[in-house]
């Protein structure tokens, strides 16, 4: 059977760097360990690095059962902009143009990664004619994210800019043969906004990734990197975040947290490491902060490395629609590592805290409470315990193969 997965923004198998596999790369590895075609179809730019793979059209063989084909648009350098609309436009408009010209292309099924909404209108179309079943794999809540980023007085105005994408949105989840997404709330979402309540349509697919095992001189070596930024791993305490300098992330909370504990637990530290369009505005934020090391970006095992061995990792996502219903996949890495983590993000995340005892939540008010932060520091048993069940979580309800084991099943049989 040859299976066609279009995803954009993610890390694929031709791009150079320790990228730690998202969606697109781990479904096409096992979908291929099982001996079916992939052919993925995604953007010549690459969004972690704001870089472009080709300049054009180009095909990438890389074996006889993987192949690449990459579309090209403008490119962006900011994650939310005019800039990136009209980069998904004009990919939407070269990708109808390479489904219409490349004739032989008639994959079985699509896998089809949602946003952005222009392209998935233009494969679900040509799925449609051409009878080819298709999951649609939906991982934000475009559009309706984008009347949620603007100031209150704009909203009503920007609804009306945006109609459009609604509409093409609602067609899209209501043509897709079947959808998966990320949880129970997103589902619940979609089900709403295409008032579409079949039930066997759906099915939950949580952003688990394979898990990262390092051998012994892999260990070292990371160590051995982290003492040369004046981090002893072994006997340092910290907090620490590994993402994106994004405006996906609250870093006030960050700061906020930082404050508090610089005065009470001076030794303490807070590790940030990622690249993105804040970082040099989070260099002047926590300038005066002398608790938290900014970083740049870090390999995918000294992350693992740096993880494991944090007393909670940070997760400070902006608390908006999106984000209230979402178990990000920074969330999941903690989890798998037995770290519990710290957010401020109500809805999903606080209602896995609450049954799962598993992190520890804090409401962002001007003067936050740390109370909880304070007993994670001071209670051995506490945060033992929190270990335990942050592990036993990750393992009940992201667990890798189960979840890989799903979609293709769900792909063999719609």
């Amino acid at each position: 059977m040859h299976i066609c997965i279009f995803q954009t923004g993610e890390p694929l198998h031709i791009d150079k760097g320790d990228y730690r596999p998202m969606r697109c790369i781990q479904l096409a590895d096992k979908l291929i360990d099982k001996k079916f075609k992939v052919t993925i179809i995604s953007s010549s730019f690459f969004h972690q690095r704001k870089t472009h793979r080709s300049k054009g059209f180009k095909k990438i063989s890389i074996d006889k059962y993987l192949s690449i084909f990459l579309i090209p648009s403008f490119g962006y350098k900011k994650h939310v902009g005019i800039a990136r609309l009209l980069d998904h436009l004009l990919l939407a408009l070269n990708l109808h143009i390479f489904l219409n010209n490349e004739k032989s292309f008639n994959p079985d099924r699509i896998f089809l990664g949602f946003p952005p909404i222009l392209t998935s209108f233009v494969i679900l179309r040509w799925a449609r004619k051409n009878k080819i079943p298709l999951i649609l794999d939906v991982k934000d809540k475009w559009p309706e994210i984008f009347i949620d980023a603007c100031p209150l007085f704009a909203r009503s105005i920007a609804r009306i800019i945006f109609k459009p994408y609604f509409k093409i949105t609602k067609f899209v989840f209501r043509k897709a043969d079947k959808i998966t997404s990320i949880s129970s709330g997103f589902i619940y979402w979609i089900k709403n906004f295409s008032s579409d309540f079949d039930s066997k349509k759906y099915f939950i697919s949580p952003l688990t990734r394979k898990s990262i095992n390092l051998n012994n001189s892999e260990i070292l070596e990371s160590i051995e990197f982290w003492k040369k930024q004046n981090i002893s791993i072994k006997y340092d305490k910290y907090f620490c975040f590994v993402g994106t300098y994004s405006r996906s992330f609250n870093f006030d909370f960050i700061l906020k947290i930082a404050i508090k504990l610089k005065y009470k637990y001076p030794k303490f530290k807070i590790i940030l490491c990622g690249s993105g369009d804040q970082y040099e505005s989070l260099c002047i934020k926590f300038r005066k902060i002398s608790n938290v090391k900014i970083m740049g970006e870090i390999n995918k095992k000294d992350a693992k490395v740096l993880i494991c061995n944090s007393t909670a990792t940070l997760a400070p996502y902006i608390n908006n629609l999106n984000f209230r219903d979402h178990i990000p996949n920074k969330i999941i890495e903690s989890l798998e590592n037995g770290i519990p983590f710290i957010t401020s993000i109500d809805g999903t995340l606080k209602r896995m805290i609450e049954s799962k005892n598993n992190g520890i939540f804090i409401k962002d008010n001007k003067d936050i409470n740390i109370t909880e932060i304070e007993k994670l520091i001071n209670d051995e048993e506490y945060y033992k315990k929190l270990k335990i069940n942050a592990l036993n979580s990750f393992k009940e309800l992201f667990d890798f193969d189960k979840t890989y084991g799903n979609i293709i099943d769900n792909l063999t049989t719609i």
